[in-house]
C-alpha cells in the first residue's frame, strides 16, 4: 500500500488503491502544499514581490536586519515579517522554503545570506542586481559558492522588460513560478524568442 501511495503522489493523480488482500480500499488524492518563499530584504521594492507571491497563494516570510524596514504593516500579505541580523538566518528552518530572494541592496548582508543559503537545501536562490555584483559576491564566498551551483539565479527574474518595482517583481515571481513548475528553461527560451521578434519589428 505504501508503494502505491508513493506512486500516486509521484504521478500527481488521484486514484483508488486496493489492499492486496481486498480488506480495504483507499481513495488517494495528492495535495501540494503552497510553496514557502523567503524574501531577504524589506525595502520598498520587496512589497510588490510579496503581493504577487501572495496572489499565487505562496506563503511568504520577509526578513530584514533593519528594524524600521522589518515592519509587518508594510507587508500585509506576508505570512511573517521578521527582524533579525543576517548571521541569524541559519536559525530559521531554511529547508522548509522552496525559494529565497536576496534583495537587501547591501553587499555584506547579501554575502552573509548567501553563505547561509549555500549550506542549506533551498532549491531556488535568486539574487537581485547585475552580473558584476553576483560575481563579486561569489568571489568573496570562495569555495562555498560551489554549493550554490545549479541553485543560484542571478540576476534574478525573467527578462520581461520594465524598471519599475512592480515590473521587476513580476519578473522575479514569474521566474520562481516557472522554476516551481519545472518550466524555467522553456520560459527563458520563450521570452528570449519573443524579445527577438519584438526587436526585429
Amino acid at each position: 500500500m505504501r508503494e502505491a501511495l508513493q506512486e500516486a503522489l509521484a504521478a500527481g493523480e488521484s486514484r483508488w488503491l486496493h489492499a492486496e488482500n481486498g480488506s480495504f480500499t483507499v481513495f488517494a488524492v495528492p495535495l501540494a502544499l503552497p510553496p514557502r518563499v523567503l524574501i531577504l530584504g524589506a525595502g520598498p521594492d520587496a512589497a510588490p514581490v510579496v503581493d504577487f507571491a501572495a496572489r499565487l497563494n505562496w506563503r511568504v516570510t520577509v526578513l530584514d536586519h533593519r528594524a524600521a524596514y522589518a515592519n509587518a504593516a508594510h507587508f500585509p500579505a506576508a505570512e511573517e515579517v521578521r527582524h533579525a541580523r543576517p548571521d541569524e538566518l541559519g536559525a530559521l528552518t531554511l529547508g522548509r522554503f522552496s525559494a529565497a530572494v536576496l534583495m537587501s541592496h547591501h553587499l555584506a548582508t547579501d554575502l552573509t545570506y548567501l553563505r547561509a543559503l549555500a549550506a542549506s537545501a533551498v532549491p531556488y536562490v535568486g539574487l537581485l542586481g547585475p552580473a558584476a555584483r553576483r560575481d563579486k559576491l561569489l568571489a568573496r564566498l570562495g569555495g562555498e559558492a560551489r554549493a550554490l551551483s545549479g541553485r543560484l539565479h542571478a540576476p534574478i527574474g525573467l527578462p520581461l522588460g520594465g524598471r519599475t518595482p512592480e515590473a521587476v517583481a513580476l519578473a522575479i515571481v514569474a521566474e520562481i513560478q516557472a522554476f516551481l513548475a519545472d518550466r524555467l528553461p522553456q520560459a527563458r527560451s520563450l521570452v528570449a524568442q519573443r524579445l527577438r521578434v519584438a526587436s526585429a519589428d
